[in-house]
């Protein structure tokens, strides 16, 4: 999820007392749905064909894109060996999208893998035996080949719009467009603190093809400026930001970006330094969606 607060927030915000962040528990379905997609990711990117098959049922029916259908849990196994004798550096990464109980014994997950370049969407059914949670069914369908910095940067723009946020001692308002190459997202933002000017700034947002991850740049009219890279984690973005404070200071954090829904998400920033110096974590901020100007 995008970048909310940069480097001046940073510098700013540093003065304000905060509370250290804790993270709300996952709702049980998400909860167990993470567990078998952690567990199942681990096995992959082990290339161990037995871990893996360990996961399905012993009835498990996986279904291909092609329409090919493997049943039950020893063929699967005998599958799986095959291909990571071919694909010994296989690496696999999944999205969940969505996770809700059918049954209190059965769970439903949709979502997105990809290994290499290839990117599929899947569905698969779990179903609780002896207390474990077994997959039943899985079902996949590869996606169309996907500029990948288009892909990257498509999975932000949900943060197209106007936004605002009170959080303690300043508003922060701010607007994310597309540029019109749509290359980059540009957010320009505003700081108010009582009795002080405001601060404005704007912030790019890109895909850099030779790192292959999410980096922005961003400038505000004190005159500090910084860069940063980032990384996902399910509906999390972490932007771990270097900066240049106007008076020379370097500062650096990691800024976490937690989507809510579209018209809602939260903003922390830990692992604060300025000059060397560690600085109190800003507990999570909630940032809702305005009308656009």
């Amino acid at each position: 999820m995008k970048s909310t607060h940069t480097l001046a927030t940073l510098a700013l915000l540093a003065l304000i007392t905060v509370v250290q962040a804790q993270d709300a528990p996952s709702p049980p379905a998400e909860k167990a749905s993470q567990g078998q997609v952690d567990a199942y990711v681990t096995a992959f990117n082990k290339g161990d064909a037995k871990a893996l098959a360990a996961l399905y049922a012993e009835d498990a029916q996986y279904t291909s894109d092609s329409g090919v259908v493997v049943s039950g849990r020893s063929t699967i196994l005998e599958n799986l060996t095959k291909f990571f004798a071919k694909n010994k550096d296989a690496n696999l990464a999944v999205e969940v999208e969505s996770a809700r109980f059918l049954t209190p014994d059965v769970l439903l997950e949709k979502g997105l893998a990809t290994v290499g370049d290839e990117t599929t969407r899947y569905v698969c059914s779990y179903v609780q035996t002896d207390g474990k949670w077994l997959i039943a069914e899985l079902d996949e369908t590869t996606l169309p080949p996907m500029d990948a910095g288009a892909q990257a940067l498509g999975d932000l723009g949900w943060l197209v719009g106007a936004w605002k946020d009170d959080s303690q001692g300043a508003a922060v308002t701010s607007t994310v467009n597309w540029t019109n190459s749509g290359h980059f997202l540009c957010r320009s933002f505003t700081i108010d603190r009582e009795g002080e000017d405001p601060i404005t700034g704007t912030e790019v947002i890109g895909y850099d093809p030779v790192g292959g991850a999410i980096r922005s740049w961003m400038f505000d009219s004190k005159g500090g400026f910084g860069e940063g890279n980032w990384t996902r984690e399910n509906n999390k973005w972490i932007n771990s930001y270097a900066a240049t404070l106007p008076d020379g200071t370097a500062s650096s954090a990691q800024h976490v970006i937690t989507y809510i829904d579209d018209k809602k998400y939260t903003w922390e920033s830990v692992n604060r330094q300025k000059d060397g110096e560690l600085l109190p974590s800003i507990d999570k901020i909630e940032v809702v969606r305005t009308p656009d100007q």
